[in-house]
């Protein structure tokens, strides 16, 4: 007997320990948009502890919720890799988010393409890899920040 059909990912969640800054950070800097509608919110208080967002490109849809003790574990971590078509496209992403004032790195050498590394707002990592590959490589760059080697 096999197992029951899986149509794909319904959404991904992200920790935050600031819905706001997160939502920003996503709507602002990144191609989505807020989906109101399905805010999350107590019964009782009303108070937001989970938004919707989904990419405009995609249609890929995440949560951001509210979870400041995950949001604290996790920075650093790369939960999500976007990919781009070239290293030129790494170049235009990393021109986009330093004019808008978002640390980022170089584009990095990776093992067999090109990857760009920035924050948000809660110190995880956000990486974008291009398909434009090279020959494997383990000669990759290194970067204690953006690409820690542990």
């Amino acid at each position: 007997m096999s197992s029951p059909p899986i149509l794909g990912i319904h959404h991904l969640k992200l920790p935050t320990s600031s819905i706001a800054d997160k939502l920003a950070f996503y709507t602002t800097f990144l191609p989505f948009t807020h989906l109101v509608h399905l805010d999350h919110r107590r019964p009782v208080s009303g108070e937001i502890y989970g938004v919707i967002i989904q990419h405009t490109q995609t249609d890929l849809v995440i949560e951001l919720r509210h979870n400041p003790t995950q949001a604290v574990a996790q920075r650093g971590w790369d939960a999500i890799t976007w990919s781009v078509e070239t290293r030129n496209d790494l170049e235009k992403w990393r021109e986009w988010l330093c004019s808008k004032g978002i640390e980022c790195s170089k584009v990095l050498k990776g093992v067999t393409g090109w990857v760009l590394v920035a924050e948000d707002p809660d110190g995880a990592m956000v990486r974008w890899y291009c398909k434009e590959s090279h020959d494997w490589d383990v000669n990759v760059d290194t970067d204690e920040r953006w690409l820690p080697s542990t």
